[in-house]
């Protein structure tokens, strides 16, 4: 297959409030490779399709690699090791360009879910069925909605400032695409508002249609309620983030591993923990350029932990198991490489995309914003003592309560793509630790999001406007 060229160019999409993009903007893949008005006949070809949408999740410019990474380069989890392949050098360096090929790759990634989400929410809606091939469909319909939430809301994390930024969320955000037409247009960026009511309407209708309570590899109810969970959580809406953090736990349905059987969270596909993951057979194998092998020592071993993360980390905390001090061959001496992705440098570990260990967390940090400290330290202390048996109790309150929140939301999700926003959407400031110096980037910050694409602003007349700073 050639490589895939995206502009949000000449094509026909709606974009919340606007219109675009055409078959250059998406070479359709052999799954999707009829026309699109015939593309989904069926459930059967309507699975095909959904099939092809969660297969653009895997791509190394996506959650293969590209999503993991950044956000805890550009932050104080992660630095470049002295002997390095040089990805992500920029990023390293706190000096990202406009003609950056991780940037472009994970902009073309993102629009490549959701046009394909897109056409599978049309074709599905548009096929006439009854009874149990109805609520497959719609179960497929959902999915493909929840779906296209998830790379709208990763594309105006990554590309617009965090929703607080002003103060009625009206500064740019990214397109954003709520069907497909035939007219040809290149459509402008929406507002960060914008964005984030299309992602909070693709997932309540995802509700509205599945019934699957849970799924191995794929969205489920429960799964789109974590998400919208993590949404609300980000729009400050902290009353609903707590809510639904609260119904995917009292599902009963999910679990937290205590410290004996953490690791087996990394090891083992389909965790009792996890909610949703990236399925990646042995075909599906990324090789040298998958996320494991950037992190493994038997890889390239490429980006190792801070010191200062490994420092919070109790002997007696599980979660340390995922860090191995050692040395590196013609590197660093004493080097913390990542143990997260067990398989490593031999084969593709699935990518865990959410977690219980989450729900707890965004249902703390959102108690804890609403003066519900009592039920905030329930949650934290619950995680960090399942976690390290050993920990003692916490019993903060008011800022400190929340410094402590997000310590253990550093903690616990270290190196899964959460650091910078976290800090950013708390209007933090970020220590970019370099290993042997650091740079002190203060909120707001025009480089704590990305620059839209050259090739992009190159092809689009209307997105004129690059994002400060770039």
């Amino acid at each position: 297959m050639k490589k895939l060229t995206i502009y949000l160019l000449a094509g026909s999409l709606t974009v919340a409030g606007f219109s675009g993009c055409s078959e250059s903007f998406l070479e359709i893949q052999p799954e999707q490779s009829v026309a699109t008005e015939t593309a989904v006949t069926d459930v059967k070809t309507l699975q095909t399709a959904l099939n092809g949408v969660y297969s653009k999740l895997q791509q190394n410019g996506y959650y293969g690699r590209t999503a993991y990474v950044i956000p805890e380069l550009m932050a104080d989890n992660l630095f470049l090791s002295l002997r390095n392949t040089g990805r992500y050098l920029d990023y390293n360096n706190f000096v990202v360009r406009e003609q950056d090929s991780y940037a472009d790759d994970l902009w073309n990634a993102g629009y490549e879910v959701i046009i394909n989400a897109s056409r599978a929410i049309q074709g599905g809606e548009q096929l006439s069925l009854a009874g149990d091939q109805l609520a497959e469909a719609n179960q497929m319909v959902g999915e493909a909605y929840a779906l296209r939430a998830l790379a709208l809301f990763d594309l105006t994390r990554f590309f617009g400032q965090s929703y607080n930024f002003t103060a009625d969320a009206s500064h740019p955000g990214v397109p954003a695409i709520a069907s497909i037409g035939d007219d040809p247009i290149s459509p402008a960026r929406n507002t960060v508002k914008q964005d984030y009511d299309l992602i909070i309407s693709d997932l309540s209708k995802a509700l509205s249609l599945m019934n699957k309570q849970t799924a191995q590899g794929t969205f489920s109810i429960n799964s789109a309620k974590a998400l919208l969970s993590r949404v609300y959580l980000y729009t400050e809406q902290n009353e609903l983030a707590a809510q639904y953090a609260t119904e995917v736990i009292e599902s009963g349905r999910y679990s937290l591993l205590d410290a004996a059987s953490y690791s087996s969270l990394w090891a083992d596909d389909f965790s009792q923990e996890v909610l949703f993951e990236i399925v990646y057979s042995v075909v599906d194998n990324e090789g040298s350029n998958s996320l494991g092998h950037f992190f493994a020592l038997a890889g390239y071993a490429d980006a190792l932990a801070t010191e200062s993360l490994y420092a919070l980390y109790e002997e007696s905390d599980s979660r340390k198991t995922a860090i191995l001090r050692t040395a590196k061959q013609g590197a660093e001496s004493n080097a913390l490489v990542i143990n997260k992705f067990p398989e490593g440098a031999l084969e593709t570990d699935n990518i865990k995309i959410i977690r219980l260990a989450e729900l707890y967390l965004n249902r703390a940090e959102a108690y804890a914003k609403t003066s519900q400290e009592a039920l905030a330290l329930a949650d934290l202390n619950l995680l960090a003592q399942m976690r390290d048996p050993q920990a003692e109790v916490i019993s903060l309150q008011g800022e400190a309560l929340l410094d402590r929140i997000l310590e253990e939301r550093r903690k616990e999700l270290a190196f899964e793509g959460h650091r910078l926003f976290d800090l950013s959407r708390n209007k933090r400031g970020v220590t970019i630790d370099q290993g042997d110096a650091v740079i002190q980037a203060a909120y707001p910050n025009d480089r704590f999001i990305l620059p839209i694409p050259l090739n992009e602003l190159n092809a689009n007349p209307n997105i004129n406007d690059q994002n400060p700073g770039y």
